[in-house]
């Protein structure tokens, strides 16, 4: 049995005229701890899954894999929105000449496709090749990858980010000159390595620079962020590339954080106006970790405090592994494993402004404190000024499962209380990577270990917190006959939780939209609904092909009754007359009951 929430709303708009559109997360398994959609399942083990969106409610991750039994792999999965994987079963092979490929990382092509790169020693030694698949899974480029940096020496650590045109950078690790320095180097939409043969040196300071993390600058270049040794002890530093692969900062990077003690680990996410918000653990005060951030401009001028703002300082515990995320207003959520009540860990959150005014309490909102560490954070926008994190959880105490939770903008946790189980079978789930589904939820990749072979595993969770598919969906309309196209019958398939004991559905609402240009203005100016979130959640879903907006007007209900499919006579808009009839949109509204809220599923 579920445990319940204060209050859910999921949705899903379905578009018809006069035929049936099934719902688009209509697969999607409903169970944690025994469902998942199995994007690899391979002879031997595959590991390390980097994910992104697919751009249309759907999942591409890559992993490496060693179904050969001798070297690693790169494969590649895309997961569509209904939950079905759509590419070679067990995936479309990325790289599988001879050495190891491993940690491979992904980045959107714009076009539904990826640009996946990885460390690569085909030569011997590790260098850096990338490799573009289209929406169908065919790669672009060179069979088994464009080698974009070959230099002597191990190249490793690769990140990227897209280049907004069909492209991508790529930073790194390199060691040509025999200790680590930074280099980038960009890739157009036609996998011809752009700028300096082997790439661009970012940072080539003395000491060692590690560790490289990358985010757009919104213009077709990167900003890199990465620990520096320069000065006897790790340091932040950063460097702006431009789309032709000029620096744009000061030589070697410039100086985010050079405070006593070590910083180290950063994360880093646009601002969404040229610069970066950089987060990293902070030892300046010698006893414990913290966790400090930085906002950079586009101009390399610090916006926030000098050596940073701090994030959470609570004395006598850890702060460790921050990750961050746009707020989409310019600042940033930061979430980090944090040691304060449990020494193996829980998870904790901050939401700092543009201007650095930390927004939630002091120190952080817990995520969850459950007993047992949790590890592994992974973090993805919701869209509405929130985040939603996942990890991996070992308060089973026997193997780590994968939970999440859903923050909001103003720092109240949404889902579960603890978080609510993802991919929870036997044995371990961990190395979760998590992305937006687009409405919300998310879609959240890990290794899975029920099977006692490493496999690839990915599960949706839905933005009020349920697992797959809880949304009604239409299946079907149909003309009623001689009634001169007074009437339709629309058919759905109930929600899942039409019989669940705790959210167990009491009746469907249908919706139809209105046409007229009128109604599109007093909807789109007085807003959709009473309830803001509800609100800004239609107005995402009602962008059809033709980029019409639609008012609703609601049109009948049908009592829920514990059956698998509904159907409803409704009435149109106009007769049969050639031209009179305008392009119609349903949409049915599952509704549930508490003794505290009336729960809505769309």
């Amino acid at each position: 049995m579920k445990a319940p929430h204060a209050r859910l709303t999921l949705g899903i708009l379905v578009a018809l005229q006069l035929a049936a559109v099934p719902s688009a997360h209509a697969l999607w398994p409903q169970d944690p701890y025994a469902g998942r959609v199995l994007i690899c399942g391979a002879g031997n083990e595959q590991y390390g899954p980097a994910a992104i969106s697919d751009g249309a409610g759907g999942s591409i991750t890559v992993w490496y894999d060693v179904r050969n039994g001798v070297h690693y792999d790169i494969y590649a999965q895309r997961t569509n929105a209904a939950g079905q994987t759509v590419w070679t079963a067990n995936g479309v092979a990325v790289c599988t000449t001879t050495g190891f490929q491993a940690n491979p990382v992904i980045a959107p092509d714009g076009s539904g496709g990826a640009i996946i790169a990885w460390p690569d020693a085909r030569a011997g030694n590790y260098d850096i090749y990338t490799q573009r698949l289209n929406a169908n899974g065919v790669p672009q480029w060179t069979a088994d990858g464009v080698a974009l940096c070959t230099a002597t020496g191990d190249q490793l650590d690769v990140e990227i980010v897209s280049d907004g045109t069909g492209g991508a950078v790529m930073a790194w690790e390199d060691l040509r000159a025999g200790n680590l320095d930074i280099y980038a180097r960009r890739i157009n939409s036609a996998g011809v390595p752009q700028w300096a043969a082997n790439g661009v040196a970012v940072c080539t300071a003395t000491g060692t620079q590690r560790n490289p993390v990358i985010s757009t600058d919104g213009a077709g270049g990167a900003i890199v962020a990465w620990p520096d040794f320069r000065a006897g002890n790790y340091d932040i530093y950063s460097q702006r590339i431009t789309s032709a692969g000029s620096l744009v900062w000061a030589a070697n990077g410039l100086d985010i954080c050079v405070t006593t003690g070590t910083q180290d680990n950063p994360t880093i996410t646009s601002d969404g106006s040229s610069g970066a918000v950089i987060a990293w653990e902070d030892l300046r005060n010698g006893t414990d970790h913290d966790v400090y951030a930085q906002r950079v401009n586009g101009a390399g001028a610090e916006l926030w405090f000098p050596g940073g703002t701090a994030v959470s300082t609570l004395a006598g515990s850890n702060q460790s592994g921050p990750v961050a995320v746009s707020d989409g207003s310019g600042g940033a959520i930061v979430v980090w494993r944090d040691a304060r009540t449990d020494l193996n860990s829980d998870v904790y959150a901050q939401r700092i402004s543009a201007n650095s005014t930390v927004l939630w309490s002091t120190n952080g909102v817990a995520l969850t404190t459950i007993a047992g560490g949790q590890f592994d954070l992974t973090v993805a926008a919701d869209g509405a000024g929130g985040a939603i994190v996942a990890w991996a959880d070992n308060r089973s105490s026997f193997a780590y499962d994968i939970y999440a939770q859903r923050i909001s903008a103003l720092g109240a946790n949404l889902w579960a209380s603890g978080g609510a189980p993802i991919l929870a079978a036997a044995y371990s789930q961990q190395a979760a990577k998590i992305v937006s589904d687009g409405s919300g939820g998310a879609i959240i990749a890990c290794e899975d270990n029920r099977t006692l072979s490493m496999d690839i595993s990915v599960q949706r969770i839905e933005r009020y917190g349920q697992i797959g598919s809880p949304e009604p969906f239409i299946t079907g309309v149909k003309d009623v006959k001689n009634d001169q196209g007074g009437w339709l019958k629309v058919s759905w398939n109930a929600s899942y939780l039409d019989v669940d004991p705790v959210y167990g559905i009491l009746d469907y609402r249908l919706w139809r939209s209105v046409p007229s240009a009128l109604a599109q203005m007093h909807a789109l100016s007085r807003g959709f609904s009473s309830d803001p979130e509800e609100a800004a959640a239609l107005k995402r879903y009602l962008i059809l092909p033709s980029a019409s907006q639609y008012a609703w007007e609601p049109i009948g209900t049908v009592a829920a009754g514990l059956l698998p499919s509904y159907s409803f006579v409704a009435p149109t808009t106009a007769d049969s007359v050639p031209g009179s009839f305008p392009r119609t949109v349903f949409m049915v509204e599952a509704r549930a009951g508490t003794a505290v809220s009336s729960d809505r599923w769309y």
